[in-house]
């Protein structure tokens, strides 16, 4: 006896439901197949090797010019650089000379006391008096015929500048060779002895509290922290900078130039130390 077949019921709402899910697949399939043709074709139309797909070509970056390479080719060359720092009466705090020397490849600092004298225009006068009549062209000749060079280079800044520049480079390094308690009318200042790190306002401060020696010693510490600040594949920056910070006859042709002399203290910036001021016809020591 044959079996009745089974009766089978769908009602509307799952017939809706399944031509639903078709045509979203059917949809999907094609925008898939739709999106791999277009990808395809645009590659085709920007010369694009399908290959590649398969079998990336091997590419070889170009080596990147080194630090060490940049200043390897650098002609080292001896110069002077004159530097000054005022307060804000625009009184002489700081002098300074920065003598790069290409025979025994270092630079050397030396710093001078403003209240020491010096022969200028027919008269004997205290540095920082010089500076008060002549300005600063007159107080860096005084510098220059005293210690018997040529400064072909000079930078001053006021304490507020000078802030800045440490502000932007980075804290210094000072040895403080016994602490410091001082209050004054115009500020205070208090270190204990040893190794500190000091900010911009500090470091203005110990430059003003400082003997002449101490002093040496710091701007030892400043110079090696701006020259290491320096990128010297691309130093215009930095350079430019300090610049704007400063009353300067540095050029920007010293930091674009391979003889610029910018390089050649990036050349040297390992190896700085205290120097003494020469005698008249003599290099800095």
């Amino acid at each position: 006896m044959r079996r009745k077949p089974k009766l089978r019921f769908t009602s509307e709402q799952k017939l809706k439901a399944r031509r639903t899910r078709a045509f979203i697949l059917a949809f999907a399939a094609f925008v898939m197949v739709f999106g791999a043709a277009s990808i395809l074709l645009f590659l085709h139309s920007v010369d694009y090797d399908l290959n590649n797909l398969i079998s990336p070509e091997e590419t070889t970056a170009a080596p990147e010019e080194t630090t060490t390479g940049v200043l390897e080719t650098v002609q080292v060359q001896s110069a002077d650089v004159f530097y000054a720092c005022v307060d804000s009466d625009d009184s002489l705090v700081l002098l300074s000379v920065v003598s790069s020397d290409a025979n025994a490849g270092r630079i050397s600092v030396c710093t001078l006391s403003p209240a020491e004298t010096a022969a200028y225009n027919g008269e004997t006068a205290a540095f920082s008096a010089i500076y008060q009549k002549y300005g600063l062209a007159g107080l860096r000749e005084s510098v220059a015929s005293a210690l018997g060079i040529s400064l072909e280079r000079y930078v001053k800044q006021t304490e507020t500048q000078l802030r800045q520049v440490i502000g932007e480079i980075g804290d210094i390094s000072v040895n403080v060779p016994a602490s410091i308690e001082y209050r004054g009318a115009d500020y205070t200042l208090f270190l204990d002895a040893g190794e500190q790190s000091l900010t911009g306002d500090l470091f203005a401060k110990y430059i003003r509290y400082s003997a002449v020696e101490q002093q040496a010693d710091a701007v030892c510490a400043l110079v090696q922290k701006l020259l290491s600040a320096f990128d010297p594949a691309d130093p215009s920056s930095l350079f430019n900078s300090v610049c704007n910070q400063s009353d300067t006859n540095f050029s920007v042709l010293d930091c674009t130039q391979s003889d610029g002399l910018l390089y050649t203290f990036l050349a040297l910036q390992d190896a700085v130390s205290v120097g003494t001021p020469p005698k008249e016809g003599e290099e800095p020591a």
